[in-house]
Order: C-alpha cells, then structure tokens, then sequence
C-alpha cells in the first residue's frame, strides 16, 4: 500500500474519532431536549386545565344568575 493510501486511512481512524464524542454529545443533549419539551408540554397542559376549569365555572355561575 502506497503512502497516501495510509493517509487517507490516518485521516478517516482520526475523523472518526474525532467526530464520535462530538455526535454522542449532541444525542445526550438532544435526549435532554426531548425530555425538556415533554415536560413543558405536561404543565401546558396543566395550565389548560386549570383555565378550561375556571371559564366553566364563570360560564355556570352567568347561566345561574340570569
């Protein structure tokens, strides 16, 4: 094997370990990402809750008094 064939393989044994650290973090963050939004979509949800419950509650209490 000539030695540019031994660069390129050089090259790619030290891209490859360059960039699988790289792409580990980005799944690690990107997991911490999804966990983040379902978490934020469970209070939304609360939050809805609690406005659906409180304009039913100010509706009943109009179509009572009138």
């Amino acid at each position: 094997m000539t030695a540019e064939g031994w660069t390129i393989i050089g090259v790619a044994i030290a891209l490859i370990g360059i960039f699988t650290p790289v792409l580990m973090g980005i799944r690690r963050d990107l997991t911490g990402l999804i966990r983040d939004v379902a978490g934020l979509r469970e209070r939304i949800a609360r939050i809805e809750g609690l406005f659906e419950g409180f304009s039913r509650r100010d509706g009943e209490a109009q179509s009572h008094s009138a």
